[in-house]
């Protein structure tokens, strides 16, 4: 149902911006191409980071060592003895995690690539090169329709991707 209701904008979306076929062909193809493009690229990174994210949630060991009377007598762990002792080294906590943070850098970045490398962003990437470079050699190129495009592609992109890929709690 809301994947119907999200194709039926689309298609509505799409017949304003066919009007602007009455404006000029060159003002109308700049802006469709940048649309197509920046909703390509806004949905394609979503739907890359989402598949991410859901590899390694399904990975992810999550282990709570208190236990259900311990959870309901202290919940927020204010009477922990191992908390004040983490407090008052906090300096020494900080300077550790920045040192482990720095050597773990590039492993964080191969682990991240699956979502910037991702086909789903390349080929609407290459689509955003290609028609620009297309509108440029065709001399049809109206920068103002096209950057006005992109940003309505990128907004468009964000809303259809959450509408279909995120799973609404209901």
């Amino acid at each position: 149902m809301r994947i119907k209701k999200t194709l039926l904008a689309l298609i509505a979306l799409q017949g304003v911006i066919f009007l602007l076929l009455l404006l000029s062909k060159s003002v109308f193809a700049s802006f469709e191409t940048a649309f197509i493009s920046g909703a390509l690229i806004t949905s394609g990174s979503l739907y890359a980071y989402r598949n991410m994210i859901r590899t390694r949630a399904s990975v992810a060991d999550i282990e709570d060592n208190k236990d259900i009377i311990d959870r309901m007598d202290d919940p927020y762990d204010l009477y922990d003895e191992e908390r004040e002792n983490e407090i008052t080294d906090i300096k020494a906590m900080i300077k550790e995690e920045k040192g482990r943070q720095k050597q773990h850098i590039i492993e964080n970045t191969v682990k991240n690539s699956s979502a910037w490398v991702s086909v789903y962003r390349l080929i609407p990437y290459a689509f955003l090169i290609l028609g620009f470079i297309g509108l440029q050699n065709n001399h049809v190129m109206q920068l103002l329709p096209y950057m006005v495009g992109l940003g309505a592609g990128i907004v468009t992109g964000y809303f259809v991707a959450r509408e279909v890929l995120i799973v609404k709690s209901q």
